[in-house]
């Protein structure tokens, strides 16, 4: 069973590096194709950018439903049902891919018709090529669905390491040569397809038993994945509507200006801490998955209480070096002029040091045992109340950080209340209790935080790789700090044997 955590680790690792790799990526493609495409095709590129982000909402929350059940049928040791469940889950993926295609295409032909004559061609070419790449994404979900299913996500971690380079090279590449947004999402068709193939040529090797025949197509195995699957969907626009409810409020009752230093400095940003988190918590789905399916509820609350130590750990970090650190990058990456909105940012890290960690791990053990159901209306109905209290905040002249700290607070009430409660009441375990441990590994994180603070401070100076040595610098001393005080001496032998490949129970 270690065998699996240990894969599962080094997928999340892997996740993580991608993650990086994007973000530096997007730190110097983003000039560079400003300055090279100008501002009216690079417009056009970011246009193609959002179509392609709002077609994921096509998902249906069926990406996290087709690993889930492979991993049902993987633990039982039923390959039969793991097949079923792999092609029924392509199946229902290669609608949503055709279903999009058909939209780009209509939409290509509105473009030919509607749009001013210089730029019909692009927009329609960008439409065709965005929804093509999409629709061949799709069929390697389907892919990564039974990859990720038997545990094997260190292998989807390496193929989307290398999409992720592959995309931004491709994408320099032919702006490099001339090429403009239409050859820029034609490359992006063709890296689709090679990670397709990537992908193919991994599930084989995860599972060298399976078989994508369509014959295999069960209505019994779809109607598990939609029963299972809409209620992650309703969470994603749910989820949607939170992280953009504020912008949606400054846009209607602040000024433009407002919008643009809002989402640099407060969206992008926070953006950067809560994919993080995510990307660190995913594989949880797989494992709470795998232990219910074997009835190991004993080493399910090991890892569950294991999870929360460390990810609270870690986002209390990144939230107090956004609130301690995001200041002067702001200063030095974009000028002094947005500053006017990292008061908002402070409350937004505030906010999600106090739950976030925890929260993403809550809300995978809930997807793992599928007990997720009420997080869809809780998701839709936290953005509809940030809404309304940011609308009330900005009214009354609270401005940025007003918006910030409305949008915060039924954050808090949902994720950092009513979702533990849950969780407690399907454990068993008693809330005060949970609350008082959530409390200490908080202020554990935050006191190891202050030698890393103090040479953050002293780091500081009117130089960017001054404050990128004090980033690391601290980094590195509160890395120290949370080892020796924030595990138990028996607790970092068991992670050190683990690491080692020795047989442990270390979570």
């Amino acid at each position: 069973m270690n065998r699996h955590l240990r894969s599962l680790l080094s997928g999340a690792g892997l996740r993580v590096l991608v993650y990086a790799a994007a973000i530096l990526i997007g730190l110097f493609l983003t000039p560079y194709l400003v300055r090279t495409l100008g501002d009216r095709q690079y417009a056009v590129f970011v246009f193609a950018g959002l179509f392609t982000s709002w077609c994921g909402l096509v998902d249906f929350g069926m990406t996290t439903a087709s690993a889930r059940f492979v991993t049902i049928a993987y633990s039982e040791g039923n390959p039969r049902r793991l097949n079923e469940t792999a092609v029924s889950a392509a199946f229902l993926f290669s609608v949503m891919g055709l279903v999009v295609l058909a939209v780009s295409g209509s939409a290509a032909l509105l473009c030919r018709r509607f749009a001013p004559p210089d730029d019909a061609p692009i927009y329609a070419a960008v439409f065709l090529f965005s929804g093509a790449a999409f629709a061949v994404s799709k069929l390697s979900d389907a892919l990564s669905g039974v990859i990720n299913g038997v545990m094997r996500q260190e292998l989807t971690g390496w193929a989307a390491l290398v999409y992720r380079l592959a995309l931004g090279g491709v994408t320099f590449l032919i702006v490099r040569q001339g090429g403009r947004v239409a050859a820029v999402t034609a490359g992006w068709l063709g890296v689709a397809l090679m990670n397709f193939l990537i992908l193919a040529v991994f599930a084989r090797r995860a599972y060298p038993p399976l078989r994508l025949s369509p014959r295999l197509i069960r209505k019994s195995r779809i109607r598990e994945l939609l029963g299972y699957s809409v209620y992650a969907f309703v969470q994603q626009l749910g989820t949607l509507l939170v992280r953009r409810s504020d912008l949606v409020v400054i846009g209607a009752f602040l000024t433009l200006t407002d919008v643009a230093h809002y989402n640099l400095a407060v969206v992008t940003l926070a953006s950067y801490f809560v994919t993080l988190s995510e990307e660190l918590t995913i594989w949880l789905t797989n494992w709470f998955a795998h232990l219910s399916e074997l009835g190991e509820s004993e080493r399910s609350d090991r890892s569950r209480l294991f999870a929360y130590k460390g990810m609270t750990y870690l986002t209390v970090f990144m939230a107090l070096m956004l609130v301690f650190w995001a200041r002067d990058f702001l200063a030095f990456w974009v000028g002094e002029e947005y500053l006017d909105a990292f008061g908002a940012l402070a409350v937004i890290a505030a906010g999600m040091a106090l739950y976030r960690g925890s929260a993403d791990v809550n809300i995978r053990f809930l997807q793992g045992i599928a007990r997720h159901q009420p997080l869809a209306p809780l998701a839709v109905g936290q953005g509809i109340v940030g809404i309304v209290l940011a609308a009330a905040a900005a009214k009354s002249g609270f401005g940025m950080i007003g918006v910030a700290a409305a949008t915060i607070i039924p954050a808090i009430a949902v994720n950092g209340v009513w979702i533990p409660l849950y969780v407690c009441r399907l454990t068993g375990e008693r809330p005060t209790r949970y609350f008082l441990r959530l409390a200490r590994h908080i202020l554990t994180a935050a006191a190891s935080f202050f030698p890393a603070w103090c040479l953050l401070r002293a780091a500081l100076a009117p130089s960017l790789p001054r404050l990128a040595l004090g980033l690391a610098g601290s980094t590195l001393l509160w890395l120290a700090s949370i080892w020796l005080f924030g595990f138990r001496r028996n607790e970092r032998k068991e992670i050190l044997a683990f690491f080692r490949k020795k047989k442990t129970s270390a979570v």
